[in-house]
């Protein structure tokens, strides 16, 4: 049996998965495009990130909206159940999927969960094999650049989980339709300790960068 796709995008109150929380979370699974999109309730709103919350175009009321961490949770194991698989057999799609798993896999324990998915992909890595492919040296690979030097119109919205998913999803499909290879790209459980430890000033670079 195959993997299964799902394609993700989070919004958060900072950068730091240790401390600041998911404030948006939407995913598209993609065997038929259906999306389920959640507003999740912080703990902490008092700890957004005043960077984060400019690029969200969140205040801090707004946080104090939406579903509690549990209820989020709970929301997206039955939406994922409905495939019928094991985690073993899903795959989460993501740009700079690194920083989504990390939250993602902070918010499941946060509510005594495991996150129900083993295999990550990052778009990130599927666009710099397509610029190799179209012999653009050294592109940048944000989102919003990989869509367009991949030729796809880009819809509206971004560091909107609903929308960036869905330019993700997108760029997913567009590099399948070029062939790219993607199977030695596939990190099954990718986590690691390292990640936490990594300074709050690190993953700011590293967000703002991607």
């Amino acid at each position: 049996m195959g993997l299964f796709y799902y394609v993700t995008d989070v919004e958060t109150t900072g950068f730091n998965p240790a401390y600041h929380e998911i404030t948006e979370i939407s995913i598209i699974r993609c065997s038929d495009r259906n999306q389920l999109s959640l507003f999740v309730r912080p703990d902490f709103p008092e700890r957004a990130n005043a960077v984060a919350l400019e690029v969200t175009n969140r205040t801090i009321s707004d946080l104090k909206k939406g579903l509690s961490k549990k209820e989020a949770v709970a929301k997206i194991n039955t939406f994922l159940s409905n495939d019928e698989l094991t985690e073993a057999h899903r795959c989460f799609i993501g740009h700079n999927v690194n920083f989504d798993m990390r939250f993602i896999h902070a918010l499941w324990s946060n509510t005594g969960e495991e996150f129900p998915a083993h295999n990550w992909l990052c778009t990130k890595a599927l666009s710099r094999a397509m610029a190799k492919k179209l012999g653009l040296d050294k592109p940048k690979l944000t989102l919003a650049s990989a869509l367009e030097f991949s030729g796809i119109k880009s819809l509206p919205g971004e560091h909107n989980a609903v929308s960036d998913a869905r330019n993700t999803y997108l760029l997913w499909k567009k590099a399948i339709d070029a062939d790219i290879d993607y199977l030695q790209l596939l990190k099954r459980n990718p986590y690691r300790k390292s990640e936490e430890d990594k300074s709050l000033e690190d993953l700011v670079v590293e967000s703002l960068n991607d």
